[in-house]
């Protein structure tokens, strides 16, 4: 759903967005991620002269791709956020951002779309290293044998590399 600026009052909106279909369906191949669950959101969006202020909640589910061992699996979120926007450019280019100007986001445009601010959060929300469990074991290095569901073949064995097999007859003194 796209919110023109110019609508947007003091009082503010208050919107409940729901995405499904062919809207989550053209993420697939662009994103690290597939969302697998309605994108559901609640959005209160208020202007104050050049600022936007949203606060909203999104909830949904993604299916990931373990980091350790390459495995699919559902990861839910639902987590609340706040936005500041400031519309119009950058008052400069090269300056150093006070504590408060680190909040806010410069906005340029006509509209908000509804869809971005969820996909933002959403994105916010995914871990940098998707685990599909905190005691996942990953694969084996030698054999790619997925360690969670056992120990592998080569495991056990004392495999040396042919080109270091020498160095074991060496006597240290």
């Amino acid at each position: 759903m796209k919110i023109k600026i110019d609508e947007i009052t003091e009082e503010g909106l208050t919107l409940e967005v729901t995405e499904e279909g062919k809207k989550l369906q053209e993420l697939k191949s662009v994103e690290r991620f597939s969302i697998i669950a309605p994108l559901k959101g609640s959005i209160g969006i208020k202007r104050s002269g050049v600022f936007i202020d949203i606060e909203g909640t999104v909830s949904t589910a993604a299916s990931l791709q373990c980091s350790r061992c390459l495995k699919k699996f559902d990861f839910k979120i639902a987590s609340g956020f706040t936005n500041r926007l400031e519309l119009g450019s950058p008052r400069a280019k090269e300056k150093e951002l006070s504590r408060e100007e680190m909040d806010i986001t410069f906005f340029q445009g006509e509209e908000l779309d509804t869809f971005d601010i969820l996909m933002e959060q959403v994105s916010l929300e995914l871990p940098i290293k998707p685990l599909c469990r905190e005691d996942c074991k990953g694969l084996c290095h030698r054999c790619g044998a997925d360690l969670n569901e056992g120990p592998c073949a080569c495991c056990g064995k004392d495999r040396i590399d042919p080109r270091f097999a020498r160095l074991k007859d060496i006597k240290l003194k």
